[in-house]
């Protein structure tokens, strides 16, 4: 198991920069020609059929749900006190991983308009309400931090530090940024712009998540004599 830290961060970084790369190059090729659409769409960090999405969903979310499940597992077994926070956290990426599949979070801005609520944000700031998702999720993300707080305090201060920086990358690309995405979707007059901005929102979002990957990793290689079978670790 020696180098695998770096190994892992030189994967995630590469990946997620080739990505962005990608991102950028196949946008300014479908401005002019559009019967590459389809090649396009495979590489459009913002397209949900893309392999950008398959990365998030399934590396960056649930890779991590797994291994967070895994964990409130291992320390139930010897009876911690917090093995539940892991549990919900675990529960958490496992709904993160749903949504980024699903699109859970744009049904939730189809359901605000459906009820009204859209048509009251619309009356306050059409531009900054575009996308109404986050409205709805930010009371959830707060109610989780106060749930997570004892679980945090209780971490190393290695993990303390990499899982807080995780956090506020996540939370600026999927949420501060995204205000930013509605109100540039809303008020530019070419969806271009809009585009190449929402590469650089979903880059520093999945940035965020994969160093929480990561994280978790570390977690487990600094505890491996807890958390791993004897006849792995033993091989190291």
């Amino acid at each position: 198991m020696k180098n695998v830290r770096a190994k892992l961060i030189v994967i995630l970084a590469a990946t997620l920069v080739g990505l962005l790369v990608l991102h950028l190059i196949f946008l300014t090729a479908q401005t002019d020609c559009d019967d590459y659409w389809e090649l396009v769409e495979l590489f459009n960090m913002d397209s949900e059929i893309s392999l950008f999405t398959w990365f998030s969903t399934t590396i960056l979310l649930f890779v991590p749900a797994v291994l967070l499940l895994y964990i409130g597992w291992k320390k139930r077994r010897a009876g911690e006190k917090l093995s539940w926070s892991w549990f919900v956290l675990g529960g958490v990426f496992l709904f993160l991983s749903m949504d980024d599949g699903a699109m859970i979070h744009e049904k939730v801005s189809t359901i605000n308009r459906l009820t009204g609520l859209q048509d009251i944000l619309n009356d306050i700031n059409p531009y900054l309400f575009g996308w109404s998702w986050w409205v709805v999720y930010t009371p959830f993300v707060i109610a989780l931090v106060f749930v997570m707080l004892r679980w945090f305090m209780s971490v190393p201060t290695r993990t303390k530090v990499l899982v807080a920086i995780a956090f506020f990358l996540a939370v600026i690309g999927q949420e501060g940024m995204e205000i930013i995405s509605g109100m540039v979707a809303t008020s530019s007059d070419g969806e271009y712009v809009s585009m190449v901005w929402r590469g650089f929102q979903k880059f520093i979002g999945r940035s965020g998540l994969a160093l929480f990957l990561f994280a978790l990793v570390d977690y487990i290689l600094v505890n491996k004599e807890k958390l791993l079978p004897r006849a792995i670790f033993n091989k190291s």
